[in-house]
Parts: structure tokens; sequence; C-alpha cells
């Protein structure tokens, strides 16, 4: 559907379909989605370029990260065809990817000199998008590792094969190894629940990272009772 205001024609935004390497669509992203993380890549794009290590990260779990960190990565992949990789940092409550094996070692494995990275990088549909999993830690060994030289090593070994790193970090407040997992990323976006996540938990979580470049946040799950064509009208 078109809609026509201010003498510009606006589209009802398209979704966005990632295969896997059989081709079968795996992930489908709503149009809205797209549309609004697109923004949101162009507004850092009007300030800076795009990070090369994008750390996303929450407040509480829960409030979209995973989910957030697959739309950009595969928004980025897209739109600039350019070399990506989601990378999952999260030994806590780690993701399921579709495309990983669930024998896959992950980072974990990695890091403890049980696989080799080029063992764990899992590609997707598309040749210029990639998976690492988080694999799997003891309690004991996380707080090591998060702050470990090894892991960085390791982003910078995938920093060299990708252009850009989408970092899955888990909840600020649900971890005090969050903080520098986040640290490995050139840049953080807060992702924050719209009408779920207190302002007290979003200011406590900011404070936290306060020192590290914060970007922005990223308002997830808005309902807006305003017809999408209508917004565009206003917001434009």
């Amino acid at each position: 559907m078109k809609t026509k205001g201010k003498n510009r024609e606006f589209e009802e935004p398209l979704p966005l379909e990632l295969p896997s390497v059989t081709g079968q669509p795996v992930w489908s992203f709503p149009g809205d989605v797209i549309e609004n993380l697109r923004s949101l890549v162009t507004r850092i794009g009007k300030k800076d370029s795009f990070p090369a290590r994008l750390s996303l990260v929450a407040a509480l779990r829960g409030e979209g990260v995973t989910y957030t960190a697959q739309a950009l990565a595969t928004i980025l992949a897209h739109d600039f065809s350019a070399r990506v990789c989601l990378v999952d940092l999260n030994w806590w409550w780690p993701s399921s990817l579709p495309m990983v094996e669930p024998e896959n070692p992950g980072v974990a494995a990695v890091l403890t000199g049980e696989a080799d990275l080029d063992d764990v990088i899992t590609p997707s549909g598309w040749s210029n998008l990639a998976f690492v999993s988080a694999g799997r830690l003891t309690k004991q060994d996380r707080p090591v590792i998060s702050r470990s030289l090894g892991l960085k090593m390791l982003i910078d070994d995938l920093e060299a094969r990708f252009n850009y790193l989408i970092l899955d970090i888990p909840a600020i407040l649900a971890t005090n190894d969050s903080v520098p997992l986040a640290s490995l990323g050139s840049a953080c976006c807060l992702v924050v629940r719209h009408g779920v996540t207190g302002i007290n938990d979003v200011q406590q979580a900011l404070g936290e990272i306060d020192h590290l470049t914060v970007l922005g946040v990223v308002l997830n799950r808005v309902k807006l009772a305003t017809p999408h064509r209508l917004v565009k009208l206003v917001s434009v």
C-alpha cells in the first residue's frame, strides 16, 4: 500500500528473510522492525561510521537483545553487502541459533583450547553473514574468561575476518561480567523493552556503562495505535 503526503510516496515496509544454507527461511523479521533498525543505522552513520564492533546490552533479561542483534546483523549483511558475524557472548543464557548445530562448542571451546576458531564459525544462507555461538562455560570460569586476554584476542581475530561484529551481551543487572563483555565492542546500544523496563533500571544500566561509547537506546516492542502510514507522515 502506498500513501501520498508532502509530495512523497510512502510504502508499507517489507519484511526481511534470512535463509539457511539449504535455502529454507530461518528468520523473518517484520517490516516495521527492519525499518526502525535501518533508521538507527542511518542515524549512527550521520555522526560517524558504523562501529566495527557493536555490543548490544539491556538492563534486564528478556528485553530483546538477542532478537535485535539477529535483526541488525541481517540488515547490515543485506543492505551493505558487508561481511558480518553475530557473536553470542552470553554463557549464562545462551541463545539458540537455528543454523548452529547443537554440538558446536562455540566460543567457550576456543578459549579453553578444545576447538579452533574456524571450527565454530557457522555460515548462513548468505555468504557474508555468519554466527559464532557462546558454547558452555562453568560458573567458575565465566568471570575469568569474560575478562581474559584470550577473549579479546579472539574478538580481534574475528574483526580481521569481518567488516562488522554484533556482540550479544548478557543483561547488565543480571551479572557483573556483562560490563567487561560489553567493553569488547567499540560502541554499544542499550535495548529497552517498551512498557516493561522501569526507568530506574534503565538509569542504573546506563550508569554501569557510562565509560563506554553509548550510541543510544533501542526501544523494543513498541506498540502504537496510530497506523504506520500516519506515523510516517508525521515523522518525515
